[in-house]
């Protein structure tokens, strides 16, 4: 996404409000690493909060270009316009309909009422702590271990962003009453770092979520009406592309309509997005179903595999990220 943006200043925005990665590292639940991938230099893999983030994006756009408060209910696609309806305000007619409302877009579910959101079978605890000393500030850390998977990724300013992923039934209550000290004695035998992570989380700050994915779709663009980011191809975040496959849809979608004619344009940001977004879900989820294993025996082949796979093969399935057409 960043190369996508080339020399833009919101490029050098994001780098400066974010901490550069190197390396990406998967370890067992004793600590003892599975895989490495270095991350190359010319690729800038950078961490930052959502909110940050979307501050950033927020400063390059005029205020009174930005209206709250207006629920889409549903659109009526036309020949030449779009009709937006909105909860509580009057109905109104557009040119052209951006749907970017997320995972359960009302502005998909008008235009493909056929689309389907999939649980993938887990559930995911996430917090933002400050005044952490992490060893490698540097390295995104994933532990993978039959009770649950525990990332940890490096920020700026001495801050890590952590989440939990344990499988469970879709919208299990159990999970739903877990607080901080359930999660500390949930994981007292996972590495120092982790304890040490859930240690300074406040009791307050920790998010549940169900873990989604969209079934991809044939298409974005319908009529009037463009699907971007999650509305289009939500993803599992395994991959961590979620925020950073919308950016790319959306300066695709510029790049689109500065090279060709309306029509045109919109033909050829379904053609480069559809397909390598759908590639993004199911290697995201593949990596999840794998990551998730339970079984004594399946985790203990699974970690002997990845041991033995060379670190430039693991590198190698993420490529294809970065070989995305821009117009």
């Amino acid at each position: 996404m960043l190369k996508k943006l080339g020399n833009h200043d919101l490029a050098k925005g994001i780098k400066n409000a974010g901490q550069i990665l190197s390396t990406m590292t998967v370890l067992d639940d004793k600590d003892r690493p599975l895989t490495t991938v270095k991350l190359k230099s010319n690729t800038l893999n950078v961490t930052l909060p959502r909110q940050t983030l979307i501050d950033i994006i927020k400063s390059y756009v005029k205020d009174d270009a930005i209206f709250t408060n207006h629920e889409v209910t549903h659109i009526d696609n036309e020949t030449d316009k779009v009709t937006i309806h909105f909860a509580e305000q009057e109905s109104e007619a557009f040119d052209l309909c951006i749907g970017a409302d997320g995972i359960h877009s009302k502005v998909r579910q008008s235009v493909n009422a056929d689309s389907k959101v999939l649980y993938q079978g887990y559930t995911c605890f996430r917090g933002l702590i400050d005044d952490i000393d992490l060893k490698h500030p540097d390295c995104a850390k994933e532990y993978w271990g039959r009770k649950g998977r525990v990332g940890i990724v490096p920020l700026l300013n001495n801050q890590a962003y952590w989440f939990i992923t344990i499988n469970s039934k879709e919208n299990n209550h159990k999970y739903s009453s877990f607080g901080k000290p359930h999660l500390q004695a949930y994981f007292n035998h996972y590495p120092n770092e982790v304890r040490e992570i859930l240690d300074k989380q406040s009791e307050t700050g920790i998010l549940l979520h169900n873990i989604y994915d969209l079934k991809p779709l044939k298409s974005f663009v319908y009529g009037r009406t463009i699907l971007l980011g999650d509305a289009a191809h939500a993803t599992t975040p395994n991959m961590g592309q979620g925020a950073g496959q919308a950016m790319e849809d959306a300066i695709v979608l510029v790049n689109c309509f500065n090279a060709y004619d309306f029509e045109k344009a919109l033909q050829r940001y379904d053609k480069i997005r559809v397909k390598h977004t759908a590639k993004v879900i199911k290697r995201s989820r593949k990596i999840g179903k794998i990551a998730q294993y339970r079984s004594r025996l399946v985790v203990a082949v699974r970690n002997r595999i990845m041991k033995m796979m060379p670190n430039a093969l693991a590198a190698g399935q993420t490529k294809f990220l970065y070989k995305s057409k821009e117009k």
